[in-house]
């Protein structure tokens, strides 16, 4: 291969790397924070990778390509995109030493292809296994380990995995964040928030019938626009009283509804007569809601969302409790029905630190989901992918050519995992790998980097330390895949601009 030729692929490699240097040091327990700052001073400060790489300026598209799969792992499975990059970056960087020994780039992606598929099978059929109810609660620890969480991780583990029960699925829980108080202060509120006050403030029980009306209280539209021919005052106040009295027939339908006062929940605006006459009569108005917190509050409530006064049928108890929240009213509202409405209300004590709780609150809501729902788990801590290492080596002399090497070179880069948390809290990385080539070889496969004790291991199944095997299953073929998508490059060329 020429140098020109060599070149254009050595620049992917380099820019690269040069996105995975900036998030390595965030991974494990103790993973580092960064503090990102813009060009008005705004800063943000997180150690979540995914974060990290969404706001970072990237102008090279050999970095914009490993942001992508950041963003992929995201997406599919809520954390481990620090696991992912890191891995994508050492095996570029094994890429290298493959091509010095003269392995062509194209053999190199065959291999490393080879070995992801061999990985991904040794993981589903050897080390993966059913969680049981305690994992949930493990799951979710080993995933705010490191994070500003981690000090109040029993609350916050149980937190979550109460939050999927109720709702089902992570992209289901509702989350809440209200500034002050401290992380211990959060807890599941079963049932609605809504974020608005009532159009008129009046002192509601806190048992009230409510009433949900998709629609909202006003006049005609067709009446606003349209234009009648009248000769004299009496036909123009005609007019008028008719369009008034269509107004006043479905308030009065509102009221009856609600004989002994209550709450009207509307989507729609409400006229300030109606709301005049709503308010004389007992009745609270909360309008402009959105369309998603309407169908909340009727799963929540047990009652069907009225498309219009014709079609309301009665109204339904429930609790409502007004809450004050930096200078912005909010209506807890909680049903008499057995609901999956549940809402996470996430206490922290300034905006910048609460933004990276709730960025936490995600990666565990995700992780629970993932089990929840009928995935298995795996020993975390960097054991699984140095027990597939190991497993990798002892496959590799069983392929012909120069594809062994790249199976075994994928073989090194799955222990940087492992590596990269020891060394994040203080372990001599080569000790650290070193350490668990030798437990594995007497069969424990489950050990990895103490981070409380230096250049130790330690059986992360038994201290609790598991994640979901999808995890690193996705971790493992997004980062195969965009390094074999960077190694077919072998030129960059300007193209043709749109016209």
């Amino acid at each position: 291969m020429s140098e020109e030729r060599k070149d254009p692929l050595h620049s992917n490699i380099r820019a690269a790397r040069a996105i995975v240097n900036t998030v390595r040091t965030t991974l494990g327990p103790r993973g580092r924070d960064k503090m990102m700052v813009d060009a008005g001073g705004n800063a943000i400060i997180t150690n979540d990778g995914a974060t990290i790489l969404r706001e970072i300026e990237a102008g090279h598209p050999a970095a914009k390509m490993i942001i992508d799969i950041s963003k992929t792992q995201e997406s599919l499975c809520y954390d481990g995109t620090t696991s992912t990059v890191v891995l994508a970056g050492q095996m570029l960087a094994d890429s290298e030493n493959l091509f010095s020994k003269g392995v062509h780039p194209s053999l190199v992606c065959d291999g490393y292809n080879k070995a992801a598929r061999m990985a991904v099978e040794y993981l589903d059929e050897n080390l993966s296994y059913e969680p049981d109810e305690d994992d949930l609660l493990r799951v979710a620890e080993t995933a705010i380990s490191g994070k500003t969480l981690a000090s109040a991780k029993d609350i916050v583990s149980r937190l979550c995995v109460d939050a999927v029960k109720a709702a089902g699925d992570a992209d289901k829980v509702n989350v809440l964040s209200f500034p002050g108080g401290a992380l211990t202060d959060s807890h599941l509120f079963r049932g609605v928030v809504v974020n608005r006050d009532y159009a008129i403030e009046m002192d509601i029980p806190v048992e009230s019938n409510v009433v949900l009306l998709m629609s909202g209280l006003e006049s005609e539209k067709e009446m606003e626009h349209l234009q009648i021919q009248v000769t004299d005052m009496q036909q123009y106040e005609a007019v008028r009283r008719r369009a008034g009295q269509t107004l006043t027939q479905k308030v009065k339908t509102v009221a009856s509804m609600l004989p002994n006062g209550g709450v009207l929940f509307t989507r729609d605006n409400v006229e300030d007569s109606a709301l005049a006459y709503l308010h004389k009569n007992g009745i609270a108005v909360v309008k402009r809601i959105q369309e998603s917190i309407m169908r909340s509050l009727s799963s929540a409530i047990g009652i069907r969302v009225s498309h219009s006064i014709d079609d309301l049928e009665t109204a339904a108890p429930c609790k409502i409790v007004r809450q004050k929240h930096n200078d912005v009213h909010y209506l807890f509202v909680e049903g008499e029905v057995e609901s999956t409405q549940s809402t996470l209300i996430i206490r922290g004590a300034s905006h910048t630190t609460l933004d990276e709780v709730e960025r936490g609150f995600d990666d565990a809501l995700g992780v629970v989901s993932l089990v929840m729902n009928g995935g298995k788990i795996v020993a975390g801590g960097g054991s699984t992918y140095a027990a597939i290492a190991s497993h990798l080596r002892t496959e590799a002399p069983k392929i012909q050519g120069m594809e062994q090497m790249a199976i075994n070179s994928f073989a090194d880069t799955l222990e940087i995992i492992p590596a990269t948390i020891g060394e994040v809290a203080g372990h001599t990385p080569l000790n650290c790998v070193f350490s668990l080539r030798n437990a594995i070889a007497e069969g424990m496969y489950t050990f990895g980097p103490d981070v409380e004790k230096i250049n130790e291991i330690v059986d992360m199944k038994e201290i609790g330390v598991v994640e979901p095997v999808q995890l690193v299953r996705q971790a493992i073929l997004s980062a195969t895949e965009v390094t074999t998508a960077i190694l077919k490059i072998d030129d960059i060329v300007v193209k043709r601009g749109e016209q």
